[in-house]
């Protein structure tokens, strides 16, 4: 009784479906490995990727559950995917040869996306891990230079999936990467500035004349920093107006950057009037230089008080020194008292600030007793003055004393 259950039943599974080339036993066999590739991934893979998953999470650090993540979506898609090619397999494929030939070149494709996928996805970790990398101090990279990294590494492991889907459709990879060398060379004089700009990026993000929020002056443009990206850099002018200056320009112009100053500098000059005594002008240096050597925020290790110019309407002292902060506002805080207390001391000692003026003196003869004055002082120096030395001298300067 078996026996023949056992001979109807295989006779049964060879035979032709009608109006098709497959059997009911390959028909059969293909439905089972459908069947046990959905159950496959629906409950056995499930199951160890929750299992995975409790155990990733038990440990400290975060490499593992992002490789979990990496490889649940991909290990999924391979289960399915590989029971569908299963399934197509187990048919008399050899009867049509052509379509068998299919079956196995997208076997093998199928096989290369699936790596390709995987390495694209697998980039997350290789960036978790530089970031952690780069986010100590004492590293050579910048943080913000991942994104680029990341970036190549996505199109690298894309180029080479796609070389390899390439290779197995029968194209040669050799003739190609030749075509796009020469592609890639028009390519690179029509995007000329764009890949000026993007190379620009990496050097400004390796060399790191400025980070987000210094405050920087390029050419005209002043204000501070607020986005570094792949094309251009953002900066925000005084007037809160938004401009965009290419990465390109900016690694190749003089950048100043006035965060990266340890004190800045006060400098102007104090204007008295010409009714001032030079023991006037010797005792307003002097308080002057005492002003910043007892101011508690101003560095006295180096600073500059000197009478420099008999201006237009005023006798002119230099005073040139240095804050010890470098913030704005407290800088002209410092300045503005300092002015205020050279105000005052000068004041005391009746040292008057000079203004725009104009003096008027009336066509008329030069006072005898002021030109009999000049003429003693000249016959008293007459037999000093030796015009010859004083020429000779004027000729060869090196050899002037002073």
């Amino acid at each position: 009784m078996y026996s023949s259950i056992i001979t109807a039943t295989t006779e049964f599974f060879h035979k032709t479906v009608p109006g098709t080339f497959l059997t009911y036993g390959s028909l059969f066999g293909s439905i089972c490995i459908l069947f046990f590739s959905w159950a496959l991934r629906k409950y056995i893979v499930e199951w160890i990727l929750s299992l995975a998953n409790k155990l990733t999470q038990k440990t400290e650090t975060e490499i593992d559950d992002l490789l979990l993540e990496v490889i649940r979506v991909p290990l999924r898609a391979t289960v399915v995917y590989f029971g569908i090619l299963g399934a197509f397999y187990i048919l008399p494929l050899e009867r049509y040869s052509g379509l068998e030939n299919v079956v196995k070149l997208l076997f093998r494709i199928g096989a290369i996306i699936i790596i390709t996928w995987t390495g694209v996805r697998a980039i997350k970790v290789v960036s978790f891990v530089l970031r952690r990398v780069t986010s100590r101090k004492d590293t050579l990279l910048d943080d913000k230079l991942v994104p680029f990294i990341e970036q190549i590494l996505r199109i690298l492991a894309i180029v080479i999936g796609g070389v390899m889907v390439l290779q197995e459709l029968g194209y040669n990879p050799s003739g190609l990467l030749a075509g796009l060398g020469l592609g890639g060379l028009a390519f690179a004089l029509a995007a000329k500035d764009t890949l000026s700009n993007f190379f620009g990026s990496i050097m400004l993000l390796t060399d790191k004349p400025f980070n987000i929020g210094d405050w920087i002056k390029v050419n005209d443009i002043e204000g501070t920093v607020e986005l570094i990206g792949f094309r251009s850099t953002q900066i925000r002018l005084f007037d809160k107006s938004l401009v965009q200056v290419p990465n390109g320009t900016l690694a190749t112009t003089p950048i100043r950057n006035f965060n990266r100053r340890d004190r800045r500098r006060i400098y102007f000059n104090v204007g008295i009037t010409y009714q001032s005594t030079p023991a006037m002008m010797q005792a307003s240096v002097v308080i002057i230089k005492k002003l910043i050597e007892d101011h508690p925020k101003i560095r006295n290790d180096f600073y500059l008080v000197n009478f420099t110019d008999f201006g237009d309407s005023a006798l002119k002292i230099m005073v040139y020194c240095f804050t010890t902060t470098t913030v704005w506002g407290e800088y002209l805080d410092i300045q503005e008292e300092l002015m205020l207390q050279i105000m005052e001391e000068l004041n005391k000692i009746k040292v008057e600030f000079a203004y725009p003026t104009m003096t008027v003196h009336m066509a008329g003869d030069t006072p005898e007793d002021i030109e009999s004055k000049a003429r003693m002082w000249l016959d008293a120096h007459d037999g000093e003055l030796n015009k010859e030395k004083v020429y000779t001298k004027a000729a060869n300067p090196e050899e002037l004393d002073g």
